[in-house]
């Protein structure tokens, strides 16, 4: 059955992203696997001394993310009443490397996505810094949903899907058209463009939607601008945009150099739910909702 994958660092806003994706996983009928991904104690090779830290982190890993556990499905209990869908929930703790460690799971398991936090307003921890942050989103293999601090889940109504009217953006389109049906949300496509005239990339990209997807609530919206990121926010602010969709590719050295790449602008410090699809690993086929 497909799964949500959930990283957990145990602060404060990682419970609040658990909670998050508790609800959207019994929107969509997933289950839940929680994570914790903890680090080797420093040293250059493995011996008594380092090992007696080493089981302590798993202990404490393992026993930290079964309280979590508990909780949610306490929370679970409280809400589901009747036959509703009541997602299974599991627990995975392992020493590793954060995006390494995500891309096995994905490899192992039927993972949907992976859901990660934004940091916390008042501190970076060190879990969920932008390094560690951003070398799962470079390298995941499937879409990573980064949930802004402290936002509570609610259905999607609007969905902002971010385009550059590529072909393979069809197949991002494709599956947030399955998302949408699970709450009838709007799909609004747009792009930046420097001048009003619309191109033919975009006239040609919406010719080839009603033979490839079977959804109604899809319309097209551009904004004219230079700075891409800065354009994204004003609208998703002025719209009320519920998530932002959006592909990301890996930052070349220019991207880096002025700043980064436009995800990376979005998700530095996100208003709304942000759904990162990654350009790396786009197939004709991606995990329909």
């Amino acid at each position: 059955m497909k799964t949500i994958l959930v990283l957990t660092d145990f602060s404060i806003n990682a419970d609040y992203v658990a909670q998050y994706a508790l609800k959207f996983a019994r929107q969509i009928g997933a289950n839940i696997l929680l994570c914790n991904i903890y680090q080797a104690p420093a040293g250059d090779e493995i011996t008594d001394r380092v090992s007696r830290p080493m089981q302590a982190c798993a202990e404490n890993s393992n026993n930290d993310l079964g309280a979590q556990v508990a909780q949610l499905k306490s929370r679970l209990e409280a809400e589901v009443s009747g036959s509703g869908f009541r997602p299974e929930i599991n627990q995975y703790s392992v020493e590793g490397h954060l995006s390494d460690i995500v891309n096995q799971l994905t490899a192992s398991h039927d993972l949907l996505m992976l859901v990660i936090s934004a940091h916390s307003a008042d501190k970076i921890t060190e879990y969920f810094n932008n390094d560690h942050c951003w070398d799962v989103i470079d390298n995941a293999a499937i879409p990573v949903l980064v949930i802004p601090y402290q936002v509570r889940f609610k259905p999607f109504r609007i969905i902002a899907f971010g385009s550059v009217m590529n072909y393979t953006d069809l197949n991002i389109l494709e599956s947030l058209a399955g998302l949408s049906r699970y709450s009838n949300a709007e799909i609004i496509v747009t792009n930046i463009i420097p001048e009003k005239e619309l191109g033919n990339e975009v006239k040609e990209f919406f010719n080839q939607i009603p033979g490839k997807i079977n959804y109604p609530h899809i319309v097209y919206h551009s904004i004219v601008g230079k700075n891409t990121a800065n354009s994204l926010h004003e609208f998703c602010a002025h719209i009320d945009v519920d998530l932002l969709a959006m592909v990301h590719q890996k930052d070349s050295f220019f991207d880096k150099l002025f700043g980064g790449s436009i995800t990376r602008k979005m998700a530095k410090k996100p208003e709304k739910p942000i759904l990162i699809f990654p350009g790396s690993t786009i197939k004709e086929t991606l995990s329909v909702f």
